[in-house]
């Protein structure tokens, strides 16, 4: 527990945000909206340059561009991090795919049954299944917060934050998601992030207690 409230306090841009998002979205939920409520307040919310800022901004959480960082990574010759970085990879798709079949969750276009409801952008294909949690949101959290903890410059981390908020937004902008999807992708993300990244400097304490913790990547 010490080991992670200190972990917290060396990233304060990071999760300081992130627990606000935690806090205010679970009171959104509990005490404001409801599950459809929510979905159609932010989905409306819509203009045409967004449609396409989006639909191009969604693909940070997708699969390929957390593939592109491990790649950077191991071009850096930055070892330890890969594999860092790749257990994340791992443990979210586990986990993510895990939950998706077993909820088997309606996405909107399925849940309401009426395409005239919900806003799509055209040149995007709407899914109908596997809604819980959103897997696109959960890897930009685990790539975002993962970044944070390695950069030396902690001030990194609100660009980090801000970029995983704008990958969930986009997920319930283009109809894929539901708020609580993107809300739970969220927390499972981050929380495999740091679940990982704890084991590893664990490991890396245990095998040369001389080292001092420091970031390893700089980010300015």
């Amino acid at each position: 527990m010490k080991t992670l409230i200190t972990l917290f306090g060396k990233n304060p841009w990071f999760f300081v945000p992130f627990l606000l998002w935690v806090v205010t979205g679970g009171v959104l939920q509990i005490f404001f909206f409801t599950h459809e409520e929510l979905f159609l307040a932010i989905n409306h919310a819509h203009a045409p340059w967004a449609d396409v800022l989006m639909s191009g901004v969604t693909y940070i959480g997708d699969g390929i561009t957390f593939a592109v960082m491990l790649a950077i990574i191991l071009l850096l010759r930055k070892f330890r991090l890969f594999f860092n970085a790749a257990a994340i990879l791992l443990l979210v798709t586990v986990i993510i795919q895990t939950a998706k079949h077993v909820f088997n969750a309606p996405r909107p276009m399925s849940y309401f049954g009426n395409a005239s409801l919900i806003h799509t952008v055209k040149w995007v294909t709407v899914h109908g299944s596997n809604s819980f949690p959103s897997g696109h949101t959960t890897t930009a959290f685990a790539m975002f917060c993962f970044l944070a903890l390695i950069s030396k410059n902690k001030l990194a981390g609100a660009l980090f934050i801000v970029m995983g908020l704008i990958a969930a937004w986009s997920r319930i902008y283009l109809a894929q998601h539901f708020f609580i999807d993107v809300y739970v992708g969220s927390i499972i993300g981050t929380l495999s992030s740091v679940f990982i990244y704890m084991l590893f400097e664990q490991r890396k304490i245990k095998s040369s207690p001389e080292i001092v913790q420091e970031p390893v990547i700089g980010l300015s």
